[in-house]
């Protein structure tokens, strides 16, 4: 991918579309649009295949609204998050085929496990990257845009299975929950790291 980005950038460069010294930064930039759509339609199409289209979409964006903020554990490389994505979104959605016709019971626990979620991501969130190191007011605000934004879909999640949307609230859910796992791995590894 960064090879197509590469000889994508350097045709507008060689057209004088693009500056060669900003050459790095429209790389960098496609290379990110690429990845992103790449993710998106593989989203889509795993959705199709599972008939869960909308739930697919409600799951992932759901975890990316956090994960943007909040931070997380990240692949080594572009080809591993892609694949660990696509197979946690395929796990996602067998989940919620299976979950969806349970009792309300297991739902009020699959809803403490998500209040007991959004506490730990607003508590420990954000943390740093190695691509982005935050200073303290960074991470005072992504610390409170995590926690407004995994609080909302807290109650985005109870709203839509009380209106008898289960599958879209479980996806919901599952999108905390993992945010949540990302997190709380990344900084397990920074404690074992330090």
């Amino acid at each position: 991918m960064e090879k197509f980005s590469s000889k994508f950038v350097e045709f507008f460069v060689s057209n004088n579309l693009i500056k060669n010294e900003d050459k790095e930064i429209y790389e960098y930039a496609f290379n990110i649009i690429l990845s992103s759509l790449i993710h998106i339609a593989t989203v889509m199409i795993i959705g199709l295949c599972f008939n869960l289209f909308i739930e697919s979409l409600a799951f992932y964006f759901s975890f990316i609204a956090i994960r943007k903020f909040a931070g997380g554990y990240h692949a080594k490389t572009a080809t591993r998050c892609y694949l660990f994505s696509s197979l946690i979104n395929i796990i996602v959605l067998f989940l919620i085929k299976l979950f969806c016709y349970v009792s309300i019971y297991f739902l009020m626990i699959l809803i403490v496990i998500e209040i007991l979620c959004v506490i730990l991501i607003s508590h420990i969130a954000p943390l740093d990257s190695d691509n982005n190191l935050l200073n303290g007011k960074e991470k005072k605000f992504y610390g409170k845009i995590s926690c407004s934004i995994s609080t909302a879909l807290l109650c985005i999640s109870i709203v839509t299975i009380n209106l008898n949307y289960i599958k879209i609230g479980i996806s919901i859910m599952f999108g905390v929950f993992m945010s949540a796992a990302v997190l709380l791995a990344k900084y397990v590894q920074n404690v074992f790291h330090r």
